[in-house]
């Protein structure tokens, strides 16, 4: 080989070495900049990792360093799971939270005296009960509010946006009233058979149910009156006597009336079929799965330590009865879960077998919990906190 070839190359060589000297020697330094940098935030390199990696669950991984997160009032907290996010429902405000970052995607400073809060799908309907104001949001922003001329009784929400609502009426005693999120009049109809107490809209947003409560013979009758969008008047009427209606709700095409004293369902708008008959059970308290199938927690008498965790699905068969050794506060499902809050524990169920499935123990002051993925979101005075239940060992 000449040799002005052999210089060349080692010339060439030599600049190609400096480069790769230079890049190597720019990594180190940026590298060292920064583990400077972490080692004055005080970084855990480990949670970085379990960030980046999501080995953890991206719940697991962001949620130590964002909770407990503090609400604006304690008054009236109402926090309810709506699709990935969570609602929570004060006396000031309403927030859309993502529970995953903490981070307040949409809030809505509502005003409201005695706020009550229904969601269905990706809507939100807040109303002020006993006043003349009530909103429909959806999850990230306003779509209406409505002022009216007398006061709202009661409202729920469809999952295309129809809102049933009734208020007292000018000449009559009731009146009901749908709307679309347009604020289209589908049914308005003055009722004079009773005062309303309860209204329920299924998903659909075409059969709907409301329940009036008059006086017959000195005694105090709830009746649940059906009708649908296009219909003139009522499609049945069906007597709830000498029982205290707690709350309506559609699973499907058909309605859950659950009582002080009974749990009954109104099959296809016209005919009243029991679960639990008038007298066998005492309600503690209940709630639904994301289906709308009933998990609801009863005693056989008022006074009995002894009460029953139960799942009874769309079609009204009890599919799951669990014995609890102590009366419950509070309860939710999730996750094919049923999860309980007690005074000093959190316990949560399989929803289909009833098997234990984890555990922890919390104080008296969580009043709300519900369980998303593995963590068990918690309201207790004003702030919502986070925790995680411990695998009942096999």
């Amino acid at each position: 080989m000449p040799v002005n070839q052999r210089n060349s190359r080692n010339v060439k060589n030599a600049k190609k070495a400096e480069r790769t000297r230079r890049i190597i020697w720019s990594i180190i330094v940026l590298v060292a900049a920064v583990l400077v940098v972490l080692k004055i935030w005080e970084v855990d390199f480990n949670s970085v990792k379990r960030r980046i990696t999501g080995s953890e669950g991206v719940v697991a991984a962001v949620t130590e360093d964002i909770y407990p997160l503090s609400l604006d009032s304690s008054k009236n907290v109402k926090m309810v799971p709506q699709n990935d996010k969570l609602n929570i429902l004060t006396n000031a405000s309403c927030t859309v939270l993502n529970p995953t970052t903490g981070e307040k995607q949409y809030t809505i400073i509502h005003g409201y005296s005695n706020p009550i809060m229904r969601t269905a799908g990706n809507y939100i309907c807040i109303f002020d009960q006993g006043a003349m104001r009530y909103r429909l949001d959806n999850l990230h922003e306003k779509i209406y509010e409505e002022s009216l001329e007398t006061a709202v009784l009661n409202a729920d929400v469809a999952k295309n946006g129809n809102v049933i609502y009734a208020v007292q009426g000018d000449e009559s005693k009731s009146k009901l009233i749908v709307v679309n999120k347009g604020l289209k009049k589908l049914i308005d109809l003055d009722v004079n058979s009773g005062y309303i107490t309860a209204v329920a809209i299924d998903s659909s947003g075409k059969r709907c149910a409301f329940a009036t409560v008059s006086s017959k013979n000195a005694k105090m009758i709830t009746t649940i009156n059906t009708i649908n969008i296009g219909d003139k008047k009522e499609r049945a009427s069906l007597e709830l006597e000498g029982s205290n209606l707690l709350e309506m709700k559609y699973c499907s095409s058909d309605l859950f009336a659950i009582c002080d004293d009974r749990v009954s369902r109104v099959v296809n708008q016209k005919k009243l079929k029991d679960v639990f008959k008038k007298g066998e059970v005492n309600t503690c308290c209940f709630n639904y799965t994301s289906g709308g199938e009933l998990v609801y927690v009863y005693s056989k008498y008022s006074s009995a330590n002894e009460n029953y965790l139960t799942y009874i699905n769309a079609s009204g068969r009890i599919k799951t009865n669990v014995e609890l050794n102590q009366r419950p506060k509070y309860v939710s499902s999730s996750s094919n879960e049923m999860t309980v809050l007690f005074t000093d524990k959190i316990i949560a169920y399989s929803l289909t077998s009833g098997e234990e499935k984890g555990s922890v123990a919390v104080d008296d002051s969580v009043s709300i919990v519900h369980k998303l993925s593995t963590k068990c979101f918690i309201c207790r005075h004003q702030v919502i906190d986070v925790t995680e239940l411990k695998e009942k060992e096999k």
